[in-house]
């Protein structure tokens, strides 16, 4: 490596590291609003935030890196021509092809950074998210029922108790089970608990010495049943819709789990295309970079000075206007009129085409600005 590409590298390295410090920061802040429900309930501890933040980096470092590395290009090789250090380079023999060599090999290491977190770390990361979500559901659950307060935040469930001791026991429970549209359920008990079965699906209420009143909305029967212990299981019903905040089913699969999905769904005569599609989006998304350094360098190096502010608009409009064309192309692919191989890769195609048509008009023009 030569001293002109070194010098290049730690122009493109240091604006690549604040950008991605900053998008990391941003993406977790927008992220932890959409989940204050969850995220500042009663028992959510330091640890579980930390916890949190650990699952998520994977996950946001897909989504940062190539947004920074578009404006890292624009910042870095942005200020050798604002300094006419870049005019000085092509008075020395070295034109433009030259200086996308050092962006092309940091797009190179990213992609294959990228590759390698998608398949690995980012799916891990997004299981322990779910797994996460659901356990601080639960616990928030067990923290916030109060004495003398209606609990209300199960879904179909209206629970009650006249006092809650720190330990979390309840006395004189009341729980209003409307699950069964049809056949209501009121259990009255002098006694009660929480507890946890499975994997933080399913909360059991252990109940003691009560009577449970039963009654069919279509008919007048009317049944009361006393028992000395009872135990009612249900599901976390708030916890799916807020799960989905944080993740996505497909998401939390490795490429090679994809794969065996869509085969096992071509086996039972289901669709497999949205699993090849979720796999080749994947794919395009980390082959990203490559495309915005053929696109960025001659967008930075052959901008005018005064067109500094217009070259930053230029350069988040083009990454806006790349998740548009990839979610377009992917939207096709699940629905057949493209191949999945080619939806996931087209966004990119089109990027390095205009980026190559760019990069001959500056090398042609022999000015860099």
């Amino acid at each position: 490596m030569n001293r002109i590409s070194r010098y290049l590298l730690r122009e493109l390295l240091t604006p690549l590291g604040v950008w991605v410090a900053f998008m990391f920061l941003l993406l977790f802040v927008m992220q932890f609003l959409r989940g204050t429900e969850v995220l500042l309930g009663s028992s959510v501890t330091l640890v579980d935030l930390g916890r949190l933040i650990a699952y998520l980096s994977p996950h946001f470092l897909m989504m940062a890196l190539p947004i920074a590395f578009l404006l890292a290009i624009l910042l870095g090789l942005g200020r050798l021509g604002e300094d006419r250090e870049l005019t000085a380079l092509q008075a020395l023999g070295v034109g433009p092809l030259r200086l996308l060599a050092a962006p092309m090999g940091v797009a190179a290491a990213i992609s294959v950074l990228m590759l390698l977190i998608t398949s690995t770390a980012q799916p891990w990361g997004l299981t322990g998210v779910k797994e996460l979500v659901s356990e601080v559901i639960r616990k928030n659950v067990v923290g916030d029922v109060k004495s003398g307060v209606f609990y209300e935040d199960i879904s179909d469930l209206t629970l009650y108790a006249e006092r809650v001791s720190p330990d979390g026991k309840w006395t004189n429970v009341l729980l209003h089970d409307d699950r069964e549209a049809a056949a209501p359920l009121l259990v009255l008990a002098h006694r009660g608990q929480v507890g946890v079965t499975g994997r933080g699906e399913v909360l059991r209420f252990a109940l003691e010495d009560g009577e449970v009143h039963r009654s069919g909305r279509a008919d007048e029967d009317y049944s009361v049943i006393h028992f000395d212990k009872s135990e009612i299981s249900v599901g976390v019903g708030v916890s799916s819709s807020k799960r989905s905040r944080f993740t996505s089913a497909k998401e939390e699969l490795t490429p090679s789990e994809l794969m065996q999905a869509a085969r096992e769904a071509e086996e039972r005569g289901g669709d497999a295309r949205s699993f090849r599609m979720a796999l080749h989006s994947r794919l395009g998304n980390a082959l990203a970079p490559i495309a915005f350094a053929l696109l960025g360098t001659p967008l930075a190096i052959g901008r005018r000075q005064s067109g500094k502010a217009w070259g930053y608009l230029l350069t988040l409009g083009g990454y806006v206007l790349y998740y548009l064309l990839s979610r377009a192309f992917e939207q096709m692919g699940q629905k057949g009129r493209l191949p999945v191989e080619l939806a996931g890769q087209l966004a990119n195609v089109i990027f390095m085409l205009v980026g190559a048509v760019a990069m001959y008009r500056v090398s042609r023009s022999g000015t860099v600005r």
